[in-house]
C-alpha cells in the first residue's frame, strides 16, 4: 500500500489525516517477517486541498451567475440597439412642387455606424414648412449606454423643441438650456457637439449654428471641388452642456444647384493607421473631392472604405455618422 490517504478521528473528535505507505518487511530468504510502515501528517496539505476545491466550485458557481447575467446584458443592449435605431430616421425626407422638372429640389443619404453595440451618434430630419427642412446631427463625448442615454434625452427634446427650429442659432441655445437643466445633478460631465441646418427650397442659402461640431463640406459636384462651408472660427460655438448661458448665433454659406451639403462626426476622421497617425480632416475632404462624381449612396461606403484601408482594418474605435443633402441640378 503506497500513498494512501487515511483519515484519523481522536477519541477528542480532532481529526487528522495521514498519508501512509507500508510495505511487506522481508528476511534474506524473502520470507514475511513483517511490516514496514511510514505515516506522515497530511492534514495541512489536505485542508489546503479542501480548501481550493470548495473555491473551485464557488467559482463554477459564480462563472454561471456571470453567464447569465452577460447573457442578460447583450440581451438589454441588442434591445437598446433596436430602440436606438428606431429613433433614427426610417427614410429619407421629401420636398416637392419646387423643381421646375417636377423633381424634388433636395434629396437626402446618411450612412450611421456606431462603435459599439450602441453608439452616441444621432440625426434626424425636421419639416418646418412645405418648403423648409432642418437636419440636425449631435456627437455626444464618448460611446456606449452612457452616450446612448443621452442621444435619447436629447432625441426626446427635439421633439418639444420644434417651435424654436425656424431658427438656427435659438434651437442650439434653447436645447443647451434645456439640457443643462435636465443634467445638472448628473455627477459626470455631459457634452456633446452639435450641428443644426435649415435648407430652404425656395433660397439658395443655407443657414446654420453650430456647437463646437466639425464644419460640414460643401460638395460642389460642376466644379468637382470640396471645401468647409467656413473657415471662420467665430462661426463655432462652443458644445452643448458646458454653460448655462449661450447664446448661439445663426450663420449662411452658399447652397447653389447641384451642390451637396455633407455632415458628419468626427470618428470619421479621427480614425488612426498601425502607426498612430490620424486620417484627418484634409485628407476626408480630398476623398471627397476626388470621388465628387459619385451618388451619395455610393460616396459614403466608399470613403469608408478609404477610411479602413488606411487604418488596415474594419472597425472604428468611435462612432460614424454621415449625412447628406444635395440640390437638385436645376
Amino acid at each position: 500500500m503506497v500513498g494512501k490517504i487515511e483519515k484519523l478521528v481522536y477519541p477528542s473528535g480532532r481529526i487528522t489525516w495521514d498519508y501512509t505507505s507500508k510495505l511487506p518487511l522481508r528476511n534474506s530468504r524473502g520470507e514475511i517477517i513483517g511490516i514496514c510502515g511510514i505515516n506522515k501528517d497530511f492534514t495541512a496539505v489536505k485542508s489546503m486541498e479542501d480548501a481550493l476545491e470548495e473555491e473551485r466550485n464557488r467559482l463554477r458557481v459564480t462563472s454561471a451567475e456571470l453567464a447569465a447575467k452577460n447573457a442578460q446584458l447583450e440581451a438589454d443592449l441588442r434591445m437598446a440597439r433596436e430602440f436606438q435605431l428606431a429613433l433614427l430616421p426610417r427614410k429619407n425626407p421629401t420636398l416637392t412642387g419646387y423643381n421646375i422638372s417636377g423633381r424634388s429640389p433636395f434629396t437626402f443619404a446618411h450612412y450611421y455606424r456606431p462603435a459599439a453595440a450602441i453608439g452616441g451618434d444621432f440625426f434626424d430630419f425636421f419639416q418646418l414648412s412645405q418648403n423648409r427642412l432642418g437636419v440636425f446631427i449631435c456627437d455626444v463625448m464618448g460611446h456606449g449606454l452612457r452616450a446612448a442615454l443621452v442621444t435619447a434625452i436629447i432625441r426626446a427634446l427635439l421633439e418639444e423643441l420644434r417651435p424654436a427650429m425656424t431658427n438656427a442659432g435659438r434651437f442650439l441655445t434653447t436645447l443647451n438650456r434645456r439640457l443643462r437643466t435636465i443634467l445638472e445633478r448628473v455627477d459626470e460631465p455631459f457634452v456633446s457637439t452639435a450641428f443644426y441646418l435649415i435648407v430652404d427650397a425656395t433660397s439658395k442659402e443655407v443657414q446654420f449654428a453650430n456647437a463646437a461640431h466639425p464644419v460640414p463640406v460643401r460638395l460642389r459636384r460642376l466644379e468637382k471641388a470640396a471645401e468647409p462651408i467656413t473657415t471662420d472660427k467665430g462661426q463655432a460655438g462652443p458644445a452643448l452642456g458646458l454653460f448655462d448661458e449661450i447664446a448661439y448665433a445663426t450663420f449662411s454659406c452658399a447652397f447653389e444647384p447641384s451642390d451637396c451639403l455633407i455632415l458628419f462626426t468626427d470618428g470619421l476622421y479621427e480614425a488612426d493607421s498601425p502607426e498612430g497617425k490620424e486620417f484627418g480632416r484634409n485628407a476626408l475632404i480630398s476623398s471627397l473631392r476626388r470621388l465628387s462624381a459619385l451618388p451619395v449612396e455610393q460616396l459614403f461606403p466608399t470613403v469608408v472604405d478609404e477610411v479602413c484601408r488606411f487604418t488596415s482594418r474594419q472597425q472604428f474605435d468611435d462612432d460614424v455618422c454621415m449625412v447628406a443633402v444635395e440640390r437638385a441640378s436645376g
